[in-house]
């Protein structure tokens, strides 16, 4: 109610915008901590916070990287001053370390150091609330930029909307890099095609976010520039763009993939300079093509030629699931997981050649598989990680030594035989609440968008709707880019998709709210760094 007032009192008085400036930075940072408490409420709701497998491994690796400090600080800390007096170091042996960097450069040191700085100071609700901010920081930019008129009760409408029927907070609580998909793409959907609506601290923030997403997933990136890549290519044939009106936004998003690609390269740099070792990733791409049939096929006929791939010892095991060839412990089932640090680096440095070859053996029968992996990834958008029982970390002999158990435990006690910190919310649940919500609001984007009005805006040049028509395409691209660069080259894994399925809530509740308050071009302009006046 008072901020068209103090908006029009700002234009006419230089010394009222200096007590208004403050006011409306109050009152976003106010916004942001009841969209992140909401959220919050979630996670509260389900029973705490949850961990993965590879959340052990995020840790250790954010751990490391802390290690000099904390020895540098040990006079300070009362901590160990070397390695030899640190019991986290002591039963780290040089052939486990060399086992473990045959997988380290799949996994990003810069979600571990922000893991382990946060949860290692606290516990995982830290690493929570963080999460939660960043959200809630996203979301309100893109609803500074697409839902004019909404206030303070369209705000609260909207964040409560996500937390209740979004897959959105339980990521929030998630002990993995996942998270930060979603608001990357937001944060740069809002630098792309509303720049000019944010003040330059706005545009660091955002920008933070987009190299956040960057910086801890490799995919990230990738869904990012295509998306960009094919709505820029829109914006300036179709709705006549100048390419330097998009350029801002796109160098954010160039200027983060190459400063986390310097990072990651600094990192294996060092790992290699210390021991003489190269960081490596699990091979992926051939457990994928093994798991999806041409590959094992391949494999089979060729070590009965007598090639010499380094996967031939595994040739007459079942190799028709990805993830138990990259991670069983079962020697009738796993590869990977079963291999020597040796065995890991041939594999490695045979992928390449080896995927090709699969391949090319039956081309037809790896697109039909990768076109299969694909439609389920783009739809499955149902929880299942962000919902799993610690029970199996807390008691399997391998993982209740490990940090995971340290984490889940440091959120309180799991009572008798470790069975009472299982999420109160299931995976069924989900698919049919989530993904129904997923659905309808795809439905409703595209009837809304399908109407006369929006279409006669568009054919008028207006700009508004160009923006918002650019947003939401923007968004779609990435859903479609997403499903194909997790389903194809890593596997349908629902978390994959779910991790930024709600997008598409969000931006169904911000067309409810544009829904006649559409505003006339040029209505909305920046005023500091406060929010877009409504």
């Amino acid at each position: 109610m008072l901020e068209r007032p103090i908006v029009l009192l700002t234009r006419l008085h230089p010394l009222t915008e200096q007590t208004a400036r403050p006011n409306r930075i109050a009152q976003a940072a106010a916004r942001v901590v009841l969209g992140a408490l909401l959220l919050m409420s979630v996670v509260l709701i389900d029973g705490r916070p949850v961990v993965f497998a590879d959340t052990n491994i995020y840790y250790w690796m954010g751990e490391m990287q802390f290690r000099p400090v904390r020895y540098a600080l040990a006079p300070v800390l009362h901590g160990p001053a070397s390695a030899a007096q640190d019991p986290e170091a002591a039963d780290e042996q040089p052939s486990e370390m060399t086992l473990r960097r045959t997988e380290m450069a799949a996994r990003s040191p810069w979600f571990g150091m922000l893991l382990f700085a946060v949860a290692g100071w606290g516990n995982l609700w830290w690493l929570t609330l963080v999460q939660s901010l960043a959200a809630a920081v996203s979301v309100h930019a893109l609803w500074r930029a697409l839902a004019p008129g909404g206030g303070w009760r369209g705000w609260i409408g909207l964040m409560a909307g996500l937390a209740a029927a979004s897959t959105l907070p339980f990521f929030a609580g998630f002990a993995m890099p996942d998270f930060w998909a979603g608001t990357g793409l937001v944060a740069l959907a809002c630098l792309l095609f509303h720049r000019d609506r944010f003040g330059a601290a706005s545009q660091w923030l955002l920008g933070g976010l987009v190299l956040c997403a960057v910086a801890f997933h490799q995919s990230n990136g990738l869904v990012a520039i295509a998306a960009t890549f094919a709505l820029g290519i829109a914006a300036v044939r179709l709705a006549r763009w100048s390419p330097a009106r998009l350029a801002p936004g796109a160098a954010v998003l160039a200027g983060s993939v190459l400063l986390a690609l310097a990072l990651n390269a600094g990192y294996a740099g060092a790992i290699r300079y210390a021991t003489g070792e190269t960081l490596r990733a699990p091979p992926f791409l051939a457990a994928r093509v093994l798991a999806d049939g041409p590959g094992r096929t391949y494999l089979r006929a060729a070590c009965a030629r007598g090639e010499a791939w380094a996967l031939c010892r595994f040739k007459t095991l079942p190799l028709n699931d990805s993830q138990d060839i990259l991670w069983s412990g079962d020697k009738s089932r796993g590869v990977f997981g079963q291999s020597s640090a040796a065995e890991r680096v041939r594999i490695d440095a045979e992928q390449t050649r080896f995927v090709i070859a699969a391949v090319l053996s039956d081309p037809l029968g790896e697109l039909r598989a990768a076109s299969a992996n694909f439609g389920r990834a783009l739809v499955q958008v149902q929880l299942e990680d962000p919902l799993r029982d610690p029970h199996f970390y807390l008691t399997d002999p391998d993982w209740r030594d490990t940090y995971i158990a340290d984490l889940v435990h440091a959120l309180g006690p799991c009572g008798k035989g470790e069975r009472a910190c299982r999420p109160r919310f299931t995976e069924a649940q989900s698919g049919w609440w989530h993904g129904g919500v997923f659905a309808l609001s795809l439905a409703f984007i595209g009837w809304r968008l399908s109407r006369r009005d929006v279409w006669t805006r568009l054919a008028s040049g207006d700009d508004e709707a160009q923006r918002m028509l650019l947003t939401f395409g923007f968004f779609l691209v990435a859903l479609l880019v997403n499903a194909a660069v997790t389903g194809v080259l890593s596997g349908p894994f629902p978390r994959y998709q779910a991790r930024i399925a709600w997008i598409a809530p969000a931006c169904a509740i911000l067309l409810a709210l544009r829904i006649g308050v559409m505003p006339k071009p040029g209505a909305l302009k920046s005023i500091g760094d406060g929010p877009v006046t409504h």
